[in-house]
């Protein structure tokens, strides 16, 4: 195995610890070296790929986020992407509560928002083909669906997922289906008059 091959191998074996041990325990209770001690590492080689076990679960959710997302084919629509999203939460539902729970939702927030910020701005570029909009302003669209989305979603986790996977997909599909177009359309007006009247 090459080093670098190795070097990933092991960031996801100590990935898969944290995440079996945040199953059974808070984040905040979990040590280096009991992680290290269930990937069969020891701490130096934790602390030369990670700076502390918050800095691993960043990784993590990014290395999943990435899988998840990175297959446009796998989210051609608004909706596949939703549901995507959904399914991962559940999936690890016991993992987010954990992280939620000992980083509180702004620091949770942030993580997952860094990761599917790219997603989001990729879906955006989509909708502007033929529209006059700088960046800047889809910068801030992805800012404002973004936080909606997420507070929705860690709202979600907060309520150990009352409502259904399909409810949540429904409603935030109704949301957000048509209002990103809407948004970038109601720009180009604007700038337009704004041209006209200046």
């Amino acid at each position: 195995m090459k080093r670098n091959e190795l070097s990933l191998h092991r960031k996801e074996q100590m990935a898969a610890s944290l995440k079996k041990l945040m199953t059974r325990k808070n984040l905040g209770r979990i040590t280096i070296q009991e992680l290290a001690d269930d990937c069969g590492i020891n701490r130096y080689t934790f602390y030369y790929h990670f700076q502390d076990i918050y800095d691993l679960l960043a990784w993590t959710f990014r290395q999943d986020f990435e899988k998840l997302f990175a297959d446009r084919s796998r989210c051609p629509t608004l909706e596949a992407w939703i549901q995507n999203l959904i399914r991962y939460l559940k999936e690890n539902a016991a993992v987010c509560k954990s992280a939620l729970s000992s980083m509180g939702g702004d620091s949770f927030r942030r993580i997952c928002v860094e990761d599917i910020s790219g997603m989001m701005h990729d879906r955006l570029r989509e909708l502007c083909r033929g529209r006059a909009v700088p960046d800047d302003y889809l910068d801030f669209l992805a800012a404002f669906y973004l936080e909606a989305v997420s507070g929705i979603m860690i709202g979600w986790i907060q309520s150990d997922m009352e409502s259904s996977e399909e409810q949540l997909t429904r409603y935030l599909l109704i949301a957000l289906e048509g209002s990103l177009e809407t948004s970038l359309d109601r720009y180009v007006r604007s700038s337009r008059m704004t041209e006209e009247t200046g």
